[in-house]
């Protein structure tokens, strides 16, 4: 299996995922790391910025990732179904509390004396926390755990979907997201209200995305305090099925996701309810409010 592989994973993955809290606030970018990721969520936090958790399922390398910042309450909902190891600096009691309480398996940036984070003197804190593929690896063998599930092999997709070059939308009300094709090597960069996204460990690139997944869940106030300047916490209806768009080789499809079973990964269904085959490499999947007004074409 191909650490590249999206959605997808051989019967020799055994070891859990490291899902990593990555920051998206307008001064955390350039991001770093991100191109060798093979799944990226991205989410509604507080103040209208987004966030990402990040997927590796087989770290390695000692290029940066980050910067780290905090987690909140659908990060551990994605660590229970992925069954994976978080990495995360901080959070809220009320998250804090849970990750205590469940025994979430995770690692902070003071475990074991600092061993699997390192700051940036050359950058600004609190966007100067950055972990690396080794660092990950190290935290992963440390916790020694163990998937009990097997994901779809990766393919091209079934059937014929509709041509889109171009997908954009306001997924908050102070973050706007744009994906532009490019046939010339079948990915989409990702354009945001400070530019393109790049990658600052691949030689600053755009990053280059193969699948982009638009889900569609519900949020609401989950009915505490997430920070110092009181903004209350947000969690996600992200349970049971609900309609999803696909966009993949300059194509746009329609599915369903589903997540029935709070223990095992998302699933995609096509339309005839079988597994929805993405093709190999970095998969971004944005949770948007039901309501968002999607521009594609």
């Amino acid at each position: 299996m191909s650490a590249r592989a999206p959605l997808a994973a051989a019967l020799s993955l055994l070891a859990a995922p490291a899902m990593v809290q990555v920051e998206n606030a307008p001064d955390s970018r350039p991001h770093s790391g991100l191109q060798k990721a093979d799944i990226v969520y991205e989410y509604l936090v507080e103040g209208g910025i987004t966030r990402f958790t990040v997927i590796y399922f087989k770290p390695s390398g000692s290029e940066k990732i980050g910067p780290v910042r905090s987690a909140r309450l659908v990060a551990l909902r994605l660590v229970k179904s992925y069954q994976g190891v978080l990495f995360y600096s901080g959070a809220s009691d009320h998250v804090l509390g849970i990750i205590k309480d469940t025994n979430v398996p995770a690692l902070d940036e003071n475990a074991d004396g600092g061993k699997y984070m390192t700051r940036d003197p050359s950058r600004r804190a609190p966007h100067n926390l950055y972990t690396s593929g080794d660092q990950l690896k190290a935290g992963l063998e440390k916790l020694n755990g163990r998937v009990i599930y097997q994901l779809p092999a990766p393919a091209e997709p079934a059937g014929k979907g509709d041509p889109v070059q171009g997908v954009s939308f306001e997924q908050t009300f102070a973050h706007s997201v744009k994906y532009t094709y490019s046939a010339a090597d079948k990915t989409y960069t990702y354009t945001t209200d400070t530019g393109v996204e790049t990658d600052q460990a691949n030689g600053n690139q755009p990053l280059r995305i193969t699948n982009v997944v638009l889900l569609q869940v519900a949020h609401h106030d989950a009915g505490y305090t997430e920070d110092v300047l009181g903004e209350q916490g947000i969690d996600f209806d992200l349970q049971g099925t609900g309609p999803a768009d696909v966009y993949t080789r300059g194509m746009h499809f329609t599915a369903t996701w589903d997540l029935s079973r709070p223990d095992r990964p998302l699933r995609l269904a096509a339309a005839d309810g079988k597994d929805f085959a993405l093709p190999t490499g970095l998969t971004w999947i944005n949770l948007i409010d039901p309501s968002t007004r999607v521009a594609a074409g």
